[in-house]
């Protein structure tokens, strides 16, 4: 089996952290991904450019790998973004990555020995850890069912994997139209629409990725585009039978008691419902 790293940069984002971030999916990984997709999502400071040459430099010093560069002329969105990098990846598999986040050493190796194991799996995720500041410091873990049946529960009113912990079958991806514009839920649509065409699903309950809070972490979560891009998966799940009309009222009401409480009220809600503590 084969596996590529597909990352989308935008211009936004820290050229510090995706320093971090590139060297946790190649320097610092036991074993060591095939190729690596990183997609421009428009274009991106100059700065940014030199971390992404450099990393691509240096991977191609060692010939082991591949890096590919995917520049696209304006911002189009993750969505969209990744739908186009998935055009570049040549491999069985692959991993998902952000620009402000840390794979642990073991991650590649932990989920592909357990592909390697479990051949009927199209989608693996892990555990993530959350920090602020220090990577070492992690606060809170978000934790997702580990197996098929669990994860399908658990799809009805809430996301069940994570997204930056997870590898994904190439050919799977490719059979149901790859990613779609979603605003900030094409993850959750995408484990909705693997899961409503039989596709088998999994996680490991292990902490594989660490993830950085702040820059906007809540306020994201707390966009209207939100509830608007609720609307479309509660009719998507509806229309394939995997909930009623009743459950999707439900999860709308939900989704917008969330998305209009306050920033304070979110982070409790995080602390105590949503996420276990460390």
């Amino acid at each position: 089996m084969t596996y590529s790293v597909l990352i989308s940069v935008y211009k936004s984002d820290s050229p510090v952290y995706l320093a971090v971030a590139l060297d946790s999916i190649y320097k610092n990984q036991i074993k060591k991904p095939d190729e690596i997709v990183i997609v421009e999502d428009g274009p991106v400071p100059e700065e940014t450019g030199r971390v992404i040459k450099a990393f691509s430099d240096s991977v191609h010093s060692e010939g082991k790998a591949k890096v590919k560069v995917v520049g696209l002329k304006e911002n189009v969105g993750l969505g969209a973004a990744l739908k186009e990098g998935t055009k570049h990846c040549t491999c069985d598999y692959i991993f998902r990555m952000d620009t402000d986040d840390i794979s642990v050493p073991e991650r590649f190796k932990v989920l592909s020995e357990y592909l390697e194991a479990h051949p009927e799996i199209d989608a693996l995720g892990s555990d993530i850890g959350e920090f602020t500041e220090d990577p070492e410091k992690v606060t809170r873990k978000r934790v997702c069912p580990r197996d098929h049946e669990g994860i399908l529960r658990m799809s009805r009113s809430r996301n069940p994997m994570n997204h930056v912990s997870a590898v994904i079958r190439r050919e799977s991806l490719v059979k149901i139209g790859g990613y779609r514009a979603l605003p900030l839920i094409e993850d959750y649509y995408l484990w909705v629409r693997m899961l409503a065409h039989g596709m088998k699903l999994a996680n490991i309950n292990q902490t594989l990725v660490k993830v950085r809070l702040g820059n906007g972490f809540d306020r994201r979560r707390g966009s209207v585009d939100r509830v608007k891009s609720w609307k479309v998966l509660q009719r998507y799940m509806v229309s394939h039978k995997m909930i009623g009309r009743f459950r999707a009222f439900l999860n709308m009401i939900s989704i917008r008691l969330f998305v209009y409480s306050p920033s304070g009220l979110k982070h409790i809600l995080y602390g105590k419902l949503l996420r276990k503590h460390s």
